[in-house]
């Protein structure tokens, strides 16, 4: 298999296109007609003292990195003028610019039907010592595929522009009497060195690809040899026809099975918006041509795909053999033009020596069908890549990454470097198998076509092949239950009319992904499949047994803050099952807010504690609340006399604000009526009356009540002093261990005494001391209870 994989790659890398990654062009500078504002017109060849008062005019460039935009000579030391301040003569520009441009493209290896179209970038000056470190540019529009710079005649020394792609070096030193232009694709990396003597001045374009015409795209215009397009052919039949043992997890022990697909990693880097067929680049081109042309004979499909690479690598820093310096470095390409490091180039990725591969990871992240229009947008989608379904003509490592990061020895291993890198990729698959191959990519896409097939009364094929899901879906689907993706799911479900198959695809998902939105289509599968298929579709959704991360707390607690809206649409939906519906969705919710509840109510830290009690006042009135909407005032009663009940007595600041909440709700005009909730209120009007009747703490009643936990000898002698109401202050020599466990015992429970040690001594003492917090922080309690207390009698709540 591996053989066959290299092979497919030795093929495709034999294959190329008549352009380079490249181009360089010259030209008269006649028709080049500028003006400058602050100068007046540039005359050409520009001489010094042009050059000198350009300088005057103009700011120092600035290059990105990610969002921000940077000024840091020791990266790039150049002069801009402002565009604003530049006019051409575009009408006479163009009688040369035109040519050079159709020129160029051909030079290139663009396809005969496409152009070159130039949008000016900057007019930059470089002076003596000036330059700009290596760098990539950043693709600034969608159908951009590349850079043109445009030396005007001068004469100066140095300066250099040198391009790189794959180890190949152009160097362009300029012209003193002519125009020098320079093309290359946008996923070069290039330098303008340092510049020893007089000015070089450049104007700089972006590249926009545009004008093929219906069905002129690179892939057309590339004859593939048919010799290579039969050699292709075997290799790819003997690929899709050799089992092979999974790597997966989820099919360990299964039989070995033949591949689904292959992925071929081309050359040339794209970015999101600009992966299309008609501007592939160079030889990526030619070869997609050429695979394309072999899965035909095949029998397979074919797609464009954007490869998001990550490779870790054991690696030597510069001067390795001397002392180790221990410091990590980050470098990352910008995303407007230019490069960006921590440091300057002696921080430079590519000065690091590479050794051994350890591990890598390739994840497809968006794919463009050749079937679809010329500019449809690549369709996003997330698709592990193994390593026996991938091969390339070029390593990754041979590339240039968009980010590097080093890290030194960390004791266990040696020095990493990980490296990331975007290629694009051709992926390809039998036809028969085109639609698990897709699915397990966009799940999204997967129910879309079966609902199609369903409305289209093909609902034998629709179950088999939403079959042919089930291997593996339940390791995708849960990528997308955010995304609106539950209720196409709930949709097909309900049309495939097979209760087994039905709950089979809808299992990935999380309760927390219904919405008002998914009420009709799950109380239609309910009145099709029953109450008890959906109560044990419930508990799968309720299970712990999801792939994706887990949901946060706080998104579940507001999930049912929100519940109410959910279980009035289910009412709406059909006013005999929708209720059903919603009354085993609030028995199966409250069963798991009673974990939460339960985590509350033992949480040792008093803050801790209040914070996560005040967290289930949402949750727990909208809970109440959609009690009536599903005509559950049993459910309602029960669970309000669960919150009563002496274990709950923590709860009663939440329970406050939920009866608050009830009363104000019930108090707006236009909104339905509350849940009585007479029996909580009385509930906390009792508790808050039995609490301030207890006596407030005297000023010399300095006792202070120990939480349980811990019992040793140690928090016995501790709870001794707490609990005397007269002493205040301890002197308690302690070897520094128990030190420590009385620090822990006194900050975990947040206690009102001041601990410290005096350093005098063997063993060292500690001093407690309680402090005036202890009456303050009760006389703030007994403040907020009389005021919830009169809270709710002005509500009426009594």
């Amino acid at each position: 298999m591996v053989d066959n994989l290299e092979r497919i790659g030795e093929i495709l890398g034999a294959v190329g296109s008549p352009g380079c990654f490249t181009a360089r062009r010259t030209a008269t500078a006649e028709d080049l007609q500028m003006e400058v504002q602050g100068l007046g017109r540039l005359c050409l060849p520009v001489s010094r003292a042009q050059a000198e008062r350009l300088c005057r005019l103009a700011r120092p460039a600035r290059y990105g990195r990610g969002e921000k935009t940077l000024l840091d000579r020791r990266v790039r030391d150049t002069w801009e003028i402002p565009r604003s301040r530049v006019k051409i003569d575009r009408r006479r520009w163009n009688r040369t610019l035109l040519p050079v441009l159709e020129e160029l493209r051909a030079d290139l290896g663009l396809a005969d039907g496409c152009r070159l179209e130039a949008k000016l970038h900057s007019f930059l000056v470089y002076g003596p010592g000036q330059f700009f470190l290596p760098h990539q540019d950043s693709e600034k529009a969608d159908a951009m595929v590349g850079t043109l710079v445009v030396t005007l005649p001068a004469s100066f020394k140095g300066g250099a522009l040198v391009v790189e792609h794959q180890g190949q070096k152009v160097v362009d030193r300029g012209s003193r009497r002519q125009l020098s232009f320079v093309a290359f694709y946008a996923d070069c990396r290039h330098e303008v060195q340092p510049v020893k003597e007089g000015y070089r001045l450049a104007l700089t374009y972006n590249l926009i690809l545009g004008g093929a015409r219906p069905g002129k795209t690179a892939l057309a215009a590339a004859a593939a040899e048919p010799a290579t397009v039969d050699a292709l052919a075997r290799c790819l039949r003997d690929h899709f026809a050799t089992p092979r043992p999974s790597r997966r997890y989820r099919d360990e022990g299964q039989p070995a099975q033949p591949p689904n697909r292959l992925v071929y990693l081309l050359d040339h880097e794209y970015t999101a918006h600009g992966l299309a067929w008609q501007r592939l680049k160079g030889n990526d081109g030619a070869r997609a041509a050429a695979l394309r042309a072999a899965a035909e004979l095949c029998g397979c499909e074919l797609m464009l795909a954007l490869a998001e690479i990550h490779e870790t690598w054991d690696c030597r820093e510069p001067g390795w053999d001397e002392p180790w310096s221990g410091r990590n470095r980050h470098w990352e390409r910008d995303e407007d033009d230019e490069w960006s490091e921590d440091d300057a180039a002696t921080d430079d990725p590519d000065a690091y020596e590479l050794g051994d591969f350890i591990e890598g990871e390739i994840t497809l992240a968006r794919w463009v069908d050749p079937a679809g229009p010329a500019e449809e947008e690549a369709l996003p989608i997330v698709s592990r890549v193994s390593g026996d379904e991938v091969c390339c003509s070029t390593p990754s490592s041979d590339l240039a990454p968009y980010a590097s990061e080093y890290e030194g020895n960390m004791g266990n291993y040696g020095n990493t470097m990980d490296r990331w890198y975007r290629r694009a990729a051709l992926v390809l698959w039998p036809r028969e198998r085109a639609f698990a191959v897709r699915s397990e990519a966009s799940p999204a896409w997967a129910l879309r076509a079966l609902e199609q097939r369903i409305l289209a009364g093909g609902v034998p094929e629709a179950r088999e092949l939403a079959a042919s899901l089930l291997p593996f879906w339940g390791g995708v689907a849960y990528r997308e239950d955010g995304r609106g993706l539950l209720g196409s799911a709930l949709r097909v479900a309900d049309g495939l009319a097979t209760p087994e198959l039905a709950a089979s695809l809808l299992q990935p998902f999380r309760v927390e992904a219904l919405t008002p939105g998914e009420a009709p289509p799950l109380v239609a599968l309910t009145r099709r499949y029953g109450e008890s298929w959906w109560g044990q579709l419930l508990s799968a959704w309720s299970g712990d047994r999801h792939r994706g991360p887990r949901l946060d707390e706080r998104e579940r607690l507001s999930w049912l803050a929100a519940l109410p809206r959910l279980c009035k649409a289910l009412r709406a939906a059909d006013e005999a099952v929708g209720p059903a519906v919603a009354r085993l969705l609030l028995r199966d919710r409250w069963e798991k807010l009673q974990v939460v509840i339960g985590e509350a109510r033992r949480q040792a830290q008093p803050s801790l504690r209040d914070k996560a009690v005040a967290a289930l006042s949402a949750p727990l009135h909208g809970l109440l609340g959609s009690a009536g909407a599903a005509l559950a005032d049993d459910f309602r009663d029960e669970v309000v006399a669960a919150l009563c009940t002496a274990e709950n007595e923590p709860l009663l600041p939440c329970l406050v604000q939920v009866v608050r909440a009830a009363a104000k709700e019930k108090a707006q005009p236009g909104r339905s009526a509350a849940p009585a909730l007479a029996a909580l209120a009385q509930h906390c009007i009792g508790r808050l009356e039995a609490r301030l009747a207890r006596p407030a703490r005297s000023a010399g009643d300095w006792s202070i009540a120990l939480p349980d936990g811990c019992r040793c000898e140690l928090c016995s002698r501790l709870g001794a002093f707490l609990a005397d109401p007269v002493r205040q202050r301890l002197e308690w020599p302690l070897a520094e261990q128990s030190r420590r466990h009385i620090h822990q015992r006194i900050d975990a429970s947040e206690l009102p005494v001041r601990h410290e040690t005096r350093h005098s001594g063997r063993p060292y003492t500690l001093i407690l001391s309680k402090t005036e917090e202890l009456f303050e922080r009760e006389a703030r309690e007994r403040r907020s209870w009389q005021s919830d207390l009169a809270r709710l009698r002005r509500l009426g709540a009594g």
